[in-house]
């Protein structure tokens, strides 16, 4: 955590790659809590130390005896973005994976390095992204998310622009010009204008959200090639589907 001026710094910091596991994504919520009753803090500015943002949830809490664990952290975590009183702006540099774009797609808006890698890589594991089939065709359009999250690719920071997945290209050097931002902008108008904002945002989420945790948990691991997904995963290059 760091504050410059109005403007409050979180900072994922779990090397190598900033895996999103339940103990960070608690760690967030709650360091969110704490600042939501300042009335200073003019933003949030989320964002990962190191080579990334974050590889994504982790692989090894998508097991079944911790999924549901996993699953219920992340949307938490989702939640409690649209629910914090000030602006969350995310600031991407490296990779942004899985769990960790649909984290920042619950975020005000997403200002992203030039190298930035988006996406939403669960279908090569066999599994479906819970949050993003939710969020992301609220965001980009359907076709848009249906090929993010169907064909598992990897999106530069020039495609995720274009779909509506990020709002600003601005290198990783730059990014006091956001702090320079919401410094000179007034704390409480735009905690006002961002409540208003937010509720168009969270209306039905939670909702719809537990929903796809419900599918996610009730039909995926009734499949072989769950465990095969998470298998190959941990112990060899290429999975061998039983498609079952």
């Amino acid at each position: 955590v760091e504050r410059r001026e109005r403007v409050v710094h979180l900072v994922i910091n779990a090397p190598p790659v900033n895996v999103l596991d339940a103990a960070i994504l608690g760690a967030l919520i709650e360091r969110l809590g704490e600042r939501a009753d300042d009335d200073s803090v003019a933003a949030v500015v989320l964002s990962g130390e190191g080579r990334c943002f974050s590889a994504g949830a982790s692989v090894a809490e998508h097991k079944q005896e911790q999924a549901d664990g996993m699953v219920t952290g992340l949307v938490d975590a989702c939640l409690a973005l649209p629910a914090f009183p000030a602006p969350v702006i995310a600031a991407v540099h490296g990779s942004c994976l899985g769990g960790a774009m649909e984290l920042i797609s619950f975020c005000d808006f997403v200002v992203a390095d030039p190298e930035a890698v988006f996406g939403q890589p669960e279908i090569k594991l066999a599994f479906f992204p819970p949050v993003a089939v939710h969020q992301l065709p609220r965001l980009s359009g359907y076709q848009n998310a249906a090929y993010a999250i169907l064909s598992g690719d990897n999106l530069s920071a020039e495609q995720a622009l274009s779909m509506g997945l990020a709002q600003k290209i601005l290198a990783k050097d730059q990014w006091a010009q956001i702090d320079g931002l919401f410094n000179g902008l007034s704390a409480p108008v735009l905690r006002i204008t961002k409540q208003a904002l937010a509720k168009s945002l969270t209306e039905g989420a939670a909702e719809g959200l537990e929903h796809f945790k419900s599918l996610f948990m009730s039909e995926l691991y009734r499949l072989d090639d769950v465990t095969e997904g998470i298998t190959s995963f941990e112990e060899r290059p290429r999975p061998e589907w039983k498609h079952r």
